[in-house]
């Protein structure tokens, strides 16, 4: 026989467990939805500062290296527009392609080549960051494996845009 302390005190522990696995499982359903807004937002950067580029590219190699990224990035960005409508996160999807206010005065420089290489290599390390955290930690198996899909490309855009700003030095 239990005792009404002893109840009292299962049904609070209980509750507690409760009340922190929920916490918990809200803190993941929070950083997921992060995870694909934050993605949306660098994706559709990253394509239109490609499109910047390919209109106004002065060299070969920075205009293949956006087409690759129009390439890629849009197919990616069509998985994860319908992975978020999956888990119920706004994709933005009919939002035009603008690339961030820092980069507006990007097609006037003199030295775009370079200031397009240095952006799409920061984009490219803050995307490769944040996929790499959600294909080892997401408790989601579908953010988890849209993570893992789409990794190893964004390992060689990091990879090219490393190359380009090289490339680029001024």
């Amino acid at each position: 026989m239990s005792t009404p302390l002893a109840s009292s005190f299962l049904r609070w522990l209980l509750l507690s467990f409760a009340v922190l696995a929920g916490s918990s499982f809200a803190e993941g359903k929070a950083d997921e939805s992060a995870f694909i807004s934050a993605a949306l937002t660098n994706s559709q950067q990253q394509l239109a500062r490609a499109q910047q580029a390919i209109r106004y590219g002065k060299t070969l190699a920075v205009r293949d290296q956006a087409q690759g990224v129009l390439d890629e990035h849009s197919a990616m960005l069509r998985d994860l527009q319908t992975l978020a409508q999956k888990k119920g996160v706004p994709a933005q999807s009919d939002a035009p392609l603008k690339p961030e206010n820092s980069q507006a005065p990007l097609t006037a420089s003199d030295r775009f080549d370079h200031d397009y290489a240095v952006a799409q290599l920061r984009s490219s390390k803050e995307a490769v960051t944040s996929f790499d955290r959600m294909s080892k930690e997401a408790a989601d198996s579908d953010l988890q494996g849209f993570a893992r899909l789409w990794l190893p490309m964004l390992y060689h855009q990091r990879e090219l845009a490393d190359q380009l700003v090289a490339s680029q030095a001024p």
